[in-house]
């Protein structure tokens, strides 16, 4: 499986990180630490049957602006997810718009379901595959340190999955 995500400035990720890292020592689950998962805003999954030229592609993305994000609140995918979640705005919507229509023209491409336009829930994992007594530390945890985010947009990653490793990255204007 790959990914494009979204990853953010210094002080966003830093935050981002403290709040996986919370989360882990709260549960005693590392998922997101044992595979290297960065903070990151997923904004397509997808598989191919012809990986070489993705990053050909890809690097069409380098065009985007950098933005703002505002990060308001905490969320479950129950039963296993934690996560936070960015306001959607115009910009956002735009830049996952952008990323699918390049993906959706590659005949060797299957773009998961949730992440197709008008299907897509922006959200930020800090918990993953979590057990239901650590869903709920993990939201205990959340209820301690989480605060309201206000962060940037910086960069974009093309990205292997388990364990996480980016193949080729994009920083935005």
């Amino acid at each position: 499986m790959y990914l494009i995500s979204a990853y953010f400035d210094e002080h966003t990720t830093r935050q981002l990180q403290r709040f996986i890292d919370a989360v882990a020592q709260n549960t005693g689950n590392t998922y997101m630490i044992d595979n290297n998962v960065p903070p990151h805003l997923t904004i397509s999954s997808f598989e191919t049957r012809n990986p070489q030229n993705l990053c050909d592609d890809f690097v069409k993305l380098s065009e985007l602006e950098s933005h703002d994000i505002n990060i308001f609140s905490v969320g479950e995918f129950l039963p296993y997810v934690i996560y936070v979640t960015p306001v959607l705005d115009l910009h956002l919507q735009q830049t996952a718009e952008k990323v699918y229509n390049i993906l959706a023209v590659r005949e060797d491409v299957t773009i998961n379901r949730c992440y197709k336009p008008y299907s897509w829930f922006p959200h930020i994992t800090l918990g993953k595959k979590l057990e239901k007594e650590q869903m709920i530390a993990a939201v205990r945890a959340m209820q301690t340190h989480f605060t309201p985010l206000k962060g940037k947009i910086v960069r974009l990653g093309l990205a292997q999955t388990n364990p996480h490793r980016d193949i080729c990255t994009v920083d935005l204007k």
